[in-house]
């Protein structure tokens, strides 16, 4: 599943970047990235990334089959991470839970869109039928790059969640369908 990473790639303003599965030795690289994100930005994350405990945890209990972690790399630096969630049993083996955050440098370059159609590569060679992205509806650049990949707006859930302050805010879930569908057969 894992073929053909490290891999580069060029974004829209010419950088490189390196797309590759993290590894245990990513932990100070990965608490610099998230340090350097915004609190406001942070606020709409599942997990207090402040916390270095959090970091630490993601990388030492690492299990590609559960959870891929891809980062997005630049001159030795994380710029983005994105991660596919997944269950190996159970009524939704077949599905898929993207997550991603990029660097405030980064976005609108790109590297965002990038790194979801490398998990949708990804998530296809593994069997998955659907992928789902779960945001707040404050999330709206986010909201907008799901939909330019063919996530589509399932359900929104009001004040369903709270942000890292407490804040109840409403969830949206897309869902992208995986499987291809047969092409019509004109007679």
């Amino acid at each position: 599943m894992l073929t053909g990473y490290p891999k580069k790639v060029r974004l829209q303003s010419g950088t490189s970047v390196t797309i590759r599965p993290m590894v245990k030795e990513d932990a100070d690289k990965l608490y610099a990235f998230f340090s350097r994100v915004p609190r406001e930005d942070r606020l709409f994350l599942r997990d207090d990334v402040s916390i270095r405990d959090v970091i630490d945890s993601w990388t030492q209990e690492l299990d590609y089959g559960k959870v891929l972690p891809l980062v997005a790399e630049v001159g030795g630096n994380i710029v983005g991470d994105a991660t596919l969630h997944r269950r190996t049993f159970g009524w939704t083996s077949h599905v898929g839970k993207v997550r991603l955050v990029i660097d405030k440098d980064y976005r609108g370059k790109g590297l965002g869109m990038v790194l979801i159609e490398e998990l949708i590569h990804i998530a296809r060679k593994a069997g998955l039928e659907q992928l789902v992205a779960e945001l707040m509806s404050d999330q709206t650049g986010a909201l907008s790059a799901f939909k330019r990949l063919g996530f589509e707006k399932e359900a929104v859930f009001f004040n369903y969640v709270k942000d890292q302050v407490g804040e109840a805010r409403n969830l949206v879930v897309m869902i992208k369908n995986l499987r291809i569908e047969p092409a019509m057969v004109l007679f």
